[in-house]
């Protein structure tokens, strides 16, 4: 496993050393081997009791996954089987017409404007969502992902319920409806 130093960008194989076990890199920073396998949820349960200690967010728990809300975004932190995290939010329902067309911008908004975040969608429903392996994971990045998630969420619900008539997803709506894409083009010229 190769674990690559954030002030002078060195990377170093930790795969001898222990996790937690600590060592000074190059330029004098002290890295820390992230913790991995069995110790990966406990690691995210760590960085989540730091994150709401850190900021004063409050961070519920349930099972694997943690709850917050920044802004107007419901954030949902959860450790996937495979050793993974994602953070998520829901976002916006698909709005009834010019279905297209909204996917379309929010593709284009994914390339340009979302950070590490992107949008997803499940059923009628689009989410942003950022994802990645634990195995490296240090606390920095797990802000930033919380932070991509929560920005991104925040800053174009908004935007996209006034360009759409997107309903937010608090709200409740039939998913069901939504067939893509095909179905739709015929049914948005009329």
């Amino acid at each position: 496993m190769l674990l690559r130093c954030k002030k002078c960008n060195n990377t170093y194989d930790v795969s001898g050393k222990q996790p937690g076990e600590t060592f000074k890199s190059q330029c004098g920073d002290i890295l820390v081997v992230p913790l991995r396998g069995e110790h990966a949820p406990a690691l995210v349960a760590e960085y989540a009791e730091r994150y709401a200690k850190d900021s004063g967010v409050k961070l519920e728990k349930n099972a694997e996954s943690w709850y917050a809300k920044f802004g107007s975004a419901q954030v949902t932190i959860t450790v996937l089987p495979g050793e993974e995290i994602r953070i998520s939010s829901p976002f916006l329902n698909l709005p009834k017409k010019g279905t297209q067309l909204a996917l379309r911008r929010v593709l284009e908004l994914n390339l340009a404007s979302t950070g590490g975040a992107r949008f997803a969608l499940d059923g009628g429903q689009l989410f942003v969502v950022w994802s990645r392996a634990l195995e490296g994971l240090d606390y920095e990045e797990f802000v930033d992902g919380l932070r991509c998630v929560s920005r991104t969420g925040d800053d174009f619900d908004d935007v996209l319920r006034k360009e759409w008539g997107m309903a937010a997803a608090e709200q409740a709506q039939d998913t069901e409806e939504y067939v893509l894409p095909a179905e739709l083009l015929e049914e948005e010229k009329t």
